[in-house]
């Protein structure tokens, strides 16, 4: 028999392994080749190099200019959490009852999750920009330095909600109802059901919604560069926006490898923290 298993457990690797060793290798080469360019002053065109060690990370911890995407990174990330987990879990909450139209409801709030990040962006831009303003004679949410990153979020949330509402749905449906009914029987009302009840029973699904919109929220692209292209006066410029601008605009391809690398560690850094520190919470509920 342990012959047989190990004959059978080979034959399954002899398959897997050739597309596992093709990823690997498409993965680790271009992470080993942005090191390399991160410690050199390529243009991205020339075919030609210089190796100026960590010029290119030094120049960045003492550049202020990188401070801009930065706040507004952190910023938009915040308000971002809060929304979406806000707004997501009062859906599931509305949604989880039984009423009729309550699976069609679910699909319409899922819907623009299916959307395309680029397509979403265009057509905010276009309700935002020129349909409020056509109807109601509203200035856009983008044309204010105040206003244009909270309508990045609302467009972000819009975009999103669903699939944390599905998350916390799903966590909701596995709350046993004895709890409620004992709740009641004891005299507890609708809120004190809610957070004695509800909220430590679906603590792991707080840690999955929040770390995953927090580091989606801090790595944000597509949105602000279609809807804003990171304006006006730099208002919605993102940490992705401000590395790909110096990619592929600027053309300093070095100086941009290493604005990505120290974003990738500070990604890590940010998320694998809350993710430990929500653990704790899941712990102690």
């Amino acid at each position: 028999m342990n012959r047989i298993r190990i004959r059978r457990t080979a034959v399954n690797l002899s398959f897997l392994l050739p597309i596992a060793l093709f990823f690997t290798f498409a993965m680790l080469t271009p992470f080993f080749m942005g090191i390399h360019v991160s410690f050199t002053d390529w243009n991205g065109l020339s075919r030609t190099m210089d190796y100026i060690g960590f010029e290119n990370y030094r120049n960045i911890f003492i550049s202020a200019d990188v401070l801009i995407p930065l706040k507004n990174t952190m910023l938009y990330g915040l308000m971002y959490v809060v929304a979406n987990n806000v707004l997501a879990l009062s859906l599931a909450l509305a949604l989880n009852r039984t009423f009729r139209g309550r699976n069609a409801s679910r699909l319409i709030f899922f819907i623009p999750n299916a959307l395309s990040p680029v397509l979403t962006a265009f057509v905010w831009s276009f309700i935002f920009k020129d349909l409020f303003k056509e109807l109601f004679n509203i200035q856009s949410l983008f044309s204010s330095t105040g206003t244009a990153l909270f309508g990045i979020v609302i467009l972000a949330v819009w975009h999103n909600v669903g699939i944390s509402m599905l998350i916390y749905l799903a966590a909701l449906s596995g709350v046993p109802k004895d709890l409620y009914e004992a709740a009641t029987v004891d005299g507890a009302g609708a809120w004190h059901r809610f957070t004695h009840v509800t909220v430590p029973m679906i603590v792991p699904a707080f840690t999955v919604c929040i770390t995953l919109s927090l580091t989606s929220g801090l790595r944000e692209f597509a949105f602000p560069l279609v809807a804003t292209g990171g304006g006006p006066v730099r208002a919605t410029e993102t940490l992705a926006i401000y590395i790909y601008n110096y990619l592929f605009t600027y053309n300093k391809a070095g100086y941009g490898q290493a604005l990505a690398f120290l974003f990738m560690g500070f990604l890590l850094v940010v998320g694998l923290t809350v993710s430990r520190l929500l653990r704790r919470k899941e712990i102690e509920a």
